[in-house]
């Protein structure tokens, strides 16, 4: 595991490596997600995430693939995806504050579905990433503890395809676990696939 895979984006990680593997555009996208999340704050009313958002926003919008953060999304604009792309930072940017929550999971649909289009469109399969594994991503990835909404039963219910999805959100739903070793994930996940055969 290199640094990049650290935080359990381990998930990303193994998504990748079996539905798009080789595919520049889901890997910038996975990474920009993984941007956008570690910048994020929960609780505050004007968040400084929006600083950063807006800061990568811009580079994309200009071009400005010159420091080490931005060089991961210069497939964007090589792929004539910039305005897709741009308008996938400008609904994460409109995600307001936890407290708001039914407004919070409007926004954060849009921002799936967004994100939902751009890994259908650049890849050859159906792919599709579920909102509530991406809301509780986020939540375990700032350690948000949380008794709210996020947790409910709602997910399971909902078939999801993606068992790397479905395994976390067991793990860390269930259990409240905001430590998930990469062995004990990848166990779990092993487990699964034997008791699906």
């Amino acid at each position: 595991m290199n640094k990049k895979k650290k935080d359990f984006f381990y998930t990303r990680y193994l998504q990748k490596q079996i539905y798009f593997r080789k595919n520049a555009v889901v890997n910038a996208l996975f990474n920009l997600e993984k941007y956008l999340f570690e910048n994020f704050e929960f609780k505050e009313d004007i968040p400084t995430s929006y600083i950063k958002q807006k800061w990568i926003y811009d580079c994309i919008n200009e071009n400005d693939y010159s420091n080490e953060i931005s060089s991961q999304f210069k497939v964007f604009s090589e792929r004539r995806l910039k305005k897709r792309i741009l308008n996938l930072i400008d609904s994460f940017s409109q995600i307001p504050n936890i407290s708001e929550s039914k407004m919070f999971l409007r926004a954060f649909q849009k921002f799936n579905d967004q994100f939902n289009n751009l890994l259908t469109s650049e890849s050859n399969n159906n792919f599709k990433t579920n909102v509530y594994f991406q809301i509780n991503f986020l939540i375990y990835l700032k350690k948000l503890k949380s008794e709210e909404i996020f947790e409910s039963n709602k997910m399971f219910e909902d078939n999801l395809v993606d068992i790397f999805e479905t395994i976390f959100l067991e793990i860390f739903i269930k259990n409240k676990n905001y430590k998930i070793s990469k062995i004990f994930y990848l166990y779990k996940v092993l487990v699964r696939l034997i008791i699906k055969k």
